[in-house]
């Protein structure tokens, strides 16, 4: 089944998707957090999507803040798409995007690319990996070791 990834931010959602076998997550796009939904909705048609994993932004203490919360929301305004909506843990994913195009060197300072849709494929990547019990293959490896 493919499933759709989102980063869900204040002002920008990162989307991904991944293939049928649910091996690979991929960044799609960045859209604005007031068109979530229907960029959702016609990614989902356009892919053939089976569900959505929403990155629930969890404190370090694993406890649920207001961006959890907010997040939430997001993910019952995508259930009535229609499809599953789950949610995986997304703590450090942005910093972890940020680093892997740091290290890859297409982050250059002043860039204006939001890395949103990398960070949704991590995301999604990290939902995959735990489905099929594998370790997680997103970021340098270490993500949830630093701030």
């Amino acid at each position: 089944m493919r499933w759709i990834g989102v980063d869900p931010g204040g002002e920008r959602v990162g989307l991904a998707i991944c293939d049928g076998e649910e091996r690979l997550a991929v960044p799609l796009e960045v859209v604005p957090a007031s068109a979530a939904l229907p960029a959702v909705r016609s990614t989902a048609a356009r892919e053939r999507a089976g569900g959505i994993v929403v990155g629930l932004p969890l404190l370090l203490d694993g406890s649920e803040g207001e961006a959890a919360r907010s997040a939430r929301r997001l993910g019952s305004r995508l259930a009535a798409l229609g499809l599953p909506v789950e949610y995986c843990d997304e703590r450090l994913t942005t910093w972890a995007a940020e680093e892997a195009l740091r290290r890859a060197g297409a982050r250059a300072p002043g860039r204006s690319r939001p890395p949103d849709d990398i960070a949704a494929a991590m995301i999604l990547q990290r939902f995959l990996d735990e489905r099929r019990g594998a370790p997680a293959a997103t970021g340098s490896g270490d993500d949830d070791a630093r701030p």
